[in-house]
């Protein structure tokens, strides 16, 4: 008996003893294509048993440079590797005692284009056809073969989406307001990219030559990107380096068609002696003296390198545009660069540096002459406004991440820019806006995501145009995404504070103490969305989210005239908010070899309070619409006013279809998209008409672009309607 009770201990010792020695199994993880070390790629312990379950590490995640390791009692395991937009692939192997075992992986991308991974929709990584809301992506080979080299221009093709007068709108959600104020928030590399005094986006400052893909999402989003996304986002990302370094220079030429009808060509027939305009395009008289319209062209180049734990990217554009409209015309140069360090010692640490610098000498064409002449500028209207200057920005940032797939971030952002008017000083500029903000994400459940963060963002204007101010932004947000088998919800609230000059948000909460109340001056937006995937390739999908939007300095404080047209300010301009509801479904299909996709959204939108530029009579003391008892000689202008509450209803139709016809590739996109704006109480008494709908939209618009590429030629034709204004 003592006997088998000291045989049983000794092998129950035994046991343990082979049980407490972990075996090491590390390795590598690649893109299959280009060799690319993949970072966070999770590496999943499948079949652990119930003694391994309790007593080891059953995931972990790959490091900056694809590596990663995990120790494992001796035994069978199925590792399986899964990361977004990327095939899942699972690998057996078996460890014992003393012998460490390598797994290096390659895994390849997914052909499907639903696959696309995106962040903007909810600020992490994500599948397309995973997201809650409407949402597009243009990737850079889109821009290439369009030529686009203004950022405007790429985003004009996206169905559901107008550049009206340099002004993004997205579903109708914008009219016309010259460049001040904005309902779409523009992101660059996830932060905002919006000049301090008139809110507006820089296009030409955007370096289309370096980035990796743009996401454009088309429904409110404030409640995680704050006051401007009442309207939507679009978020242009840069392109970082790969393991091969890669250098692209292109040089480009393009020639503006002359008018159809000849009263309105103003250039003479020796245009190409350059005359006619301030600045030439690059070979204007040796080369190109045959061209007998005006012209553009530049030059881009970038260069992305790997150094050890060091990358480097980096870019830069040279463009002249001789103008179609007299006397408009534009020379810029531009220059970016983005570092990023990667610890050896701490290897799920990094941070970097973003910079981008472009100095710009154009004029910007306010006013045709006539309806007769429109390609002609009023000189009495002074409708040519030249102007020269600079944009920069300087973004510093660092990551740290967690083995269990927390990551900390903190990114921030100086973004300056400068307006000289050198034939009217009296309207010069400066801004500087500034932008911090910490971010902590999580994984928790396997499949949940929880998103936190916190933004501070001043700013300050020198300007004789809007008058000296200055502005604070402070919010805080949070966001739970959530999965239960086919099932994605995700909930999101957003809590902000502005303050511009003395006018800060109207406050949303009171706190009682007896008699007494403190008003907290606080605007809280919330949104919620779900998605679910009824078949392999069916997602169906509905959102709602508000909005909230302070005037910006240049709608609010704009002072100035063009001639006899006067833009007054509207200090009594009151914030406006909303809300935007959908349903959508995205089907994918695959016909033979050809894959492709089909989304259809139905939407609606709400905006009170909605503010827009208004042509009237005003009294140039009180800055109120005119009346006849006022003592003071009336002046006709522009003003940003409260128009009232606006109901934007819709379909947003879009379909892709990609495919090989023999060694020629194809890609296609069509979209239509039907807007009916109208303001909810009354009649829009600024319109031309006397009807509730709208200004400066248009209810009917339809996009196509086609590619046909081989190895060596690219050949496209791209298709804009849009139905009367």
């Amino acid at each position: 008996m003592r006997k088998c009770f000291l045989l049983i201990i000794v092998a129950l010792l035994t046991h343990i003893s082979l049980f407490s020695q972990t075996v090491l199994l590390n390795g590598k993880v690649v893109d299959k294509a280009n060799k690319e070390e993949l970072y966070g790629v999770n590496i999943i312990i499948d079949n652990a048993n119930e003694l391994v379950a309790e007593k080891t590490q059953l995931g972990t995640t790959t490091d900056f440079d694809g590596n990663y390791k995990i120790a494992l009692y001796p035994g069978e395991y199925n590792v399986k590797f899964v990361y977004i937009g990327y095939e899942e692939i699972t690998e057996t192997v078996t460890l014992t005692v003393g012998n460490p075992v390598t797994l290096d992986v390659e895994i390849g991308q997914k052909a499907e284009i639903i696959d696309e991974v995106v962040v903007s929709a909810g600020k992490y990584e994500q599948k397309l056809s995973e997201v809650t809301v409407s949402m597009e992506v243009i990737k850079p080979s889109t821009i290439e073969n369009n030529n686009s080299f203004n950022m405007a221009d790429a985003i004009n093709q996206v169905p559901g989406v107008d550049i009206q007068d340099k002004q993004p709108s997205i579903r109708s959600s914008t009219g016309w307001s010259y460049g001040a104020g904005s309902r779409v928030v523009i992101l660059m590399d996830d932060l905002p990219i919006m000049s301090a005094d008139a809110g507006d986006v820089k296009w030409n400052y955007i370096p289309v030559e370096n980035i990796s893909q743009v996401e454009v999402v088309k429904g409110a989003s404030s409640a995680l990107f704050g006051s401007s996304a009442i309207g939507g986002v679009i978020n242009v990302r840069s392109a970082y380096t790969t393991d091969k370094p890669k250098t692209k220079v292109s040089y480009f030429n393009g020639v503006y068609g002359a008018p159809k009808d000849d009263r309105f060509k103003w250039w003479a027939q020796e245009f190409f002696s350059g005359a006619n305009s301030k600045f030439k395009v690059p070979l204007r008289e040796d080369v190109f003296y045959f061209v007998r319209s005006p012209m553009y062209g530049g030059l881009s180049f970038s260069h992305s390198q790997k150094f050890d734990n060091i990358d480097l990217s980096m870019g830069g554009n040279h463009f002249i545009d001789e103008g179609f409209r007299q006397d408009e015309y534009e020379r810029r140069s531009r220059f970016n660069a983005n570092i990023r360090y990667r610890s050896k010692k701490i290897n799920v640490l990094a941070v970097g540096l973003n910079s981008n610098f472009m100095a710009i000498d154009m004029s910007d064409f306010f006013m045709w002459d006539s309806d007769t002449t429109p390609y002609l500028s009023n000189p009495t209207l002074g409708a040519v406004i030249p102007t020269q200057g600079y944009r920069m920005n300087i973004d510093p940032f660092i990551y740290y991440y967690k083995p269990n797939g927390s990551k900390y971030s903190l990114r921030t952002r100086y973004f300056g820019t400068e307006n000289v008017m050198p034939t009217d000083t009296m309207k010069n500029s400066k801004a500087h806006s500034y932008y911090l903000e910490y971010q902590y994400q999580t994984i928790f459940a396997e499949k949940w995501n929880f998103t936190a963060g916190a933004v501070y963002a001043p700013s300050t204007v020198q300007s004789n145009l809007f008058g000296d101010h200055y502005s604070t932004n402070l919010a805080g947000y949070a966001q739970l995404d959530v999965r239960f088998g086919r099932l994605k919800a995700n909930v999101g609230i957003r809590g902000e504070y502005f303050l511009l000059d003395s006018t800060q948000t109207e406050s949303a909460f009171d706190i009682s103490f007896g008699d007494d109340y403190i008003e907290i001056p606080i605007r809280p937006v919330a949104s919620v969305g779900v998605n679910y995937e009824a078949t392999e390739r069916t997602f169906i999908r509905a959102s709602f989210g508000q909005g909230y939007r302070f005037p910006s300095i240049a709608e609010k404080y704009t002072a100035t005239s063009l001639g006899m047209v006067n833009i007054l300010p509207n200090p009594r301009l009151n914030p406006e908010s909303g809300w935007s509801a959908e349903v959508g479904v995205k089907q994918a299909y695959k016909i033979g070899k050809w894959r492709g996709f089909a989304d259809l959204a139905i939407y609606n939108k709400d905006i009170n309070n909605m503010m827009e530029f208004t042509f009237g009579v005003f009294n140039p003391v009180t800055y109120m619409h005119y009346v006849d008892t006022d003592t003071v000689a009336p002046v006709i202008g522009f003003q940003s006013q409260n128009v009232g509450d606006v109901r934007i209803q819709g379909i947003d139709l879009s379909a892709s279809l990609g495919g090989k016809v023999r060694n020629i590739l194809v890609t296609s996109m069509i979209g239509y998209t039907f807007n009916n704006p109208y303001l909810k109480n009354g009649v829009d008494t600024t319109a031309s008409s006397l009807s509730p709908t709208l200004k400066y939209r248009t209810k009917h618009t339809v996009k196509a672009d086609v590619n046909f590429e081989t190895k060596r030629i690219t050949f496209g034709v791209n298709f804009i309607w849009r139905s009367a204004m």
